[in-house]
């Protein structure tokens, strides 16, 4: 009596799931003081965040509800996402610098790295130093030379916190000597090779055409790449340093070591300087493919099947064990030094588990939120397997993340941890009314279509079709009714239910469930919802306000 009550469940995925429950008078000091049960060696990192979820849903407790109409009583949950699992051949990183030490030489000292691993990590016990590892591409790339001129304005903050950061890199002594003049990357920090042996061992991509029985000329296989051949998400990286993003930070800042003063200072005086710029990234780009092609002969390797290799990163803890582990998939897929050091300067256990709720919050608010951390939040919440009712999802919705379908991740070489969505995207569910709006928006252009639903409870399943298209601009709207015979016969079908929704007495392959778009939704709350479609693709959208539909009018 008088006390709360917390359950804790772990789900076959490996899913933590805490559930807290409390009485309206509960003294928040006692939350506060019992969450600390899961301070346990797979959850460390994350307890300041239960504890701070906790109290919000004490207060929760005592307020009435949402602003949307939507339900709000169930308990507050955390769940707990992994981290993602290391890769096995990255494990032995340290055995296979010791088989290629060899063909390693510090740009520094012009030596051979005859110590191997050891000389360059130090012992396997570290005494309490973290490193950033990178794996650069060839050193007249753009790859190489965007991470490393990003890498080096984090390097002050990382020698602060006692965090190294080591290089490895394709080419000559003298291509790096070049690049670390030209990058300011410190020569201490680089080692260079001449040969693809230490990346193959890693299992890093060696590009594109390696596996055709005819030798193609690495020039030719660079520019196929480029055009994003096998080379996942090249083109929407290239596409999106035209475009900018109102939820990054800018490249071009002064004292940056990326910075382009007289562009930085033309588009700070036209566009503003606190975001990403239209043209930016590109520029920024184009800064460095000039000097690179000025540089070419100086920077390139002899090899020139070493043109298309691809690299990757990793983060050490304190033990010499890898807690990140990134891959490029294709030409500009490094890992953004950023994200290395969020890893690599994380309190406390950096292999814990983090609060998937947490992240997705944060993503709807910001959109700067890893990508892959929402992908594997979002996959949490669908192992916990999240009891969502159709009453938490009445409301109007904007679509702020997806991973597309599975087809279309394949069609257009797109990494698989999604990406936020571009333009405004609104998904409306009028439960009460059984109707569904999906509409985009683009300025005072508006597109939208309307349709009715049904609500699965069982499978926790939204399954809609639209009968009206609407084109609008401005206040002007004109509707189209669409023609859609097999929803009858869906709707006619689920009036035959017999025992709760999903399990249906007579059917045929349109009536089953899934016979038409839908969503399975894996969570909801008062600030998100996110679900897998009918493609296989995850999508998350924040709430904006109560429903718009045509049911209204």
């Amino acid at each position: 009596p008088g006390q709360h009550m917390a359950f804790i469940n772990t789900s076959p995925g490996g899913v933590v799931r805490v559930a807290f429950a409390a009485k309206k008078r509960t003294n928040r000091s006692t939350l506060r003081d019992d969450a600390s049960f899961l301070s346990t060696k797979n959850a460390t990192t994350t307890t300041k965040n239960i504890r701070r979820r906790t109290r919000r849903a004490a207060f929760a407790m005592n307020s009435s509800s949402s602003s949307v109409g939507r339900t709000t009583d169930a308990p507050n949950v955390v769940i707990l996402a992994n981290r993602r699992k290391i890769r096995d051949t990255a494990k032995n990183f340290r055995s296979f610098v010791d088989e290629c030490k060899q063909e390693l030489i510090k740009v520094d000292t012009k030596e051979v790295l005859s110590g191997g691993s050891d000389q360059v990590f130090g012992g396997k016990q570290q005494s309490g130093k973290r490193t950033i590892v990178l794996f650069l591409t060839q050193l007249a790339d753009f790859d190489s030379w965007e991470q490393a001129k990003f890498m080096v304005d984090d390097l002050p903050r990382l020698e602060a916190a006692n965090v190294n950061v080591i290089a490895f890199g394709l080419g000559s002594v003298q291509a790096g000597e070049q690049f670390c003049e030209r990058t300011k990357f410190p020569k201490e920090k680089l080692i260079v090779t001449t040969s693809s042996k230490l990346y193959r061992k890693m299992e890093y991509s060696p590009g594109f055409g390696d596996a055709l029985p005819v030798k193609l000329p690495g020039m030719v296989k660079l520019l196929v790449m480029c055009a994003g051949i096998g080379s996942p998400g090249t083109l929407k990286t290239v596409i999106s340093g035209y475009f900018g993003s109102k939820n990054k930070p800018p490249v071009l800042v002064e004292g940056s070591n990326a910075d382009v003063p007289e562009v930085r200072k033309l588009m700070d005086a036209t566009l503003g300087a606190e975001y990403l710029r239209p043209f930016e990234m590109a520029t920024l780009r184009l800064a460095n493919m000039t000097e690179i092609l000025n540089n070419w002969d100086d920077l390139v390797c002899e090899d020139d099947q070493l043109l298309v290799q691809r690299g990757g990163s990793m983060v050490l803890d304190e033990e010499g064990e890898i807690v990140f582990d990134h891959v490029d998939p294709g030409i500009l897929g490094y890992c953004d030094p950023k994200r290395l050091t969020q890893f690599a300067l994380l309190e406390g256990d950096p292999k814990a588990p983090f609060d998937a709720i947490s992240v997705m919050h944060e993503a709807c608010e910001t959109k700067n939120v890893n990508v892959e951390d929402v992908c594997d939040a979002i996959a949490a919440c669908e192992k916990s397997k999240f009891n969502v009712t159709g009453d938490m999802l009445n409301g109007e919705w904007e679509l702020v993340y997806t991973t597309g379908t599975n087809k279309n991740k394949a069609n257009v070489n797109r990494n698989g941890d999604g990406t936020y969505f571009p333009i405004k995207a609104v998904q409306s569910f009028d439960i009460k009314n059984e109707r569904i709006r999906n509409g985009v928006y683009v300025g005072p252009i508006k597109f939208f279509f309307d349709g009715p639903f049904i609500w699965r409870q069982n499978l926790k399943m939204l399954e809609f079709t639209f009968t009206k298209c609407s084109v609008g601009v401005f206040s002007f709207v004109k509707g189209f009714d669409i023609d859609d015979g097999k929803w009858d016969a869906v709707k006619a079908t689920e009036e035959k239910t017999t025992e709760g929704q999903g399990k249906i007495t007579k059917s045929n392959d349109k009536s089953k469930p899934g016979a038409n778009p839908f969503f399975k939704f894996v969570y909801a709350d008062e600030k998100c919802v996110a679900a897998r479609g009918r493609g296989g693709g995850l999508a998350m959208w924040k709430a904006v306000g109560p429903p718009q539909t045509d049911a209204e009018t």
